[in-house]
């Protein structure tokens, strides 16, 4: 099993384990919501989904995490630290420490859909969030634990994505 040394509260069914990150190098938590066999499978499905992105989206996630780093130099001094100046597609991952997977029982079996939370360096109380389903980024932005189970409208309407191009705080 990818995700290791399950725990649970025993009260609200929010159980968290270990994994190896690949992609970087390090362990990180794995936020979980059940700990049936069926779940677990799923789960180390999402894991193993989540440590083999393929190329394509994970060139899109660093897209819109530039775009969400930009987008937030307008809130800070354009001399303050927080905001790496030299940040740019292949460098803004640099700038990001993941934290979390965050893995719900899914909507739909055959499909794989999963957050992740990240701390970053320009948004040290919000952090950052991806979100994928299928195979696509469906929120990228401050992490506000955006569930990969909604409508596809709710992430281009309600979620304050930087998937898509229009948006921008």
């Amino acid at each position: 099993m990818i995700i290791r040394d399950i725990r649970g509260d025993n009260r609200g069914g929010l159980y968290s384990g270990r994994m190896y990150s690949e992609l970087f190098g390090c362990e990180i938590d794995a936020a979980l919501f059940g700990c049936d066999a069926e779940y677990l499978e799923y789960a180390d499905k999402c894991a193993e989904y989540f440590n083999n992105l393929p190329e394509e989206l994970l060139a899109l996630l660093k897209k819109y995490s530039l775009r969400y780093c930009e987008d937030m130099r307008d809130w800070f001094d354009r001399d303050s630290p927080e905001v790496p100046e030299d940040v740019n597609e292949n460098t803004v991952l640099d700038y990001v420490r993941v934290s979390c997977i965050i893995i719900e029982k899914p909507k739909a079996k055959d499909s794989i859909g999963f957050g992740v939370e990240f701390l970053c360096d320009w948004e040290r109380e919000h952090g950052m969030e991806w979100t994928i389903r299928d195979g696509r980024a469906l929120y990228v932005g401050d992490f506000m634990g955006i569930s990969p189970w909604y409508s596809d409208s709710v992430y281009e309407t309600q979620c304050r994505s930087y998937v898509y191009d229009d948006f921008s705080l």
